[in-house]
């Protein structure tokens, strides 16, 4: 089975427990400024250029943290992990696949410059969100309808 490529289920507890601080942090970071103080580390650079030295990371921790949540989420196992659900989950990542792809041609389409950049840099987490989505939408009218019986 393909299973055994899977994490073990208690990932995606961990996953979605990382998910809300560093999805904020992501959010917090781009559209109000804010910034950890203790990832502010100086470069010495050729040329001033790219004017202030001081660089800080608080962007790359927050994506970081929210692509391997997501991660963790995405890829761990059910705790009844059958053929249903690779099916299941074959198919959200199939359908997954097919509205990024949409999506990207959209963007590129409609937007232009450095609002193209910033969609680019969300559309990093498309597929893994439509993938999750799908999947526990399915999943979950699955198990409505089972209880229904």
């Amino acid at each position: 089975m393909l299973t055994k490529i899977l994490l073990s289920h208690r990932y995606q507890l961990i996953g979605w427990i990382l998910f809300l601080p560093f999805s904020t942090l992501l959010f917090a970071e781009n559209y109000l400024s804010f910034s950890f103080s203790w990832l502010e580390f100086e470069f010495s650079r050729e040329d001033g250029l790219f004017g202030n030295p001081m660089e800080n990371f608080t962007n790359e921790l927050a994506l970081i943290g929210v692509f391997i949540s997501l991660f963790l989420i995405a890829f761990s196992r059910e705790k009844e992990e059958d053929e249903y659900i690779q099916k299941l989950r074959l198919d959200s990542l199939l359908l997954a696949c097919y509205v990024n792809t949409f999506i990207l041609i959209l963007g590129t389409l409609l937007f232009y410059s450095f609002g193209y950049l910033e969609f680019m840099g969300y559309n990093m987490f498309t597929i893994q969100l439509i993938f999750i989505a799908r999947f526990r939408w399915v999943l979950y009218k699955q198990q409505k309808s089972m209880l229904a019986l």
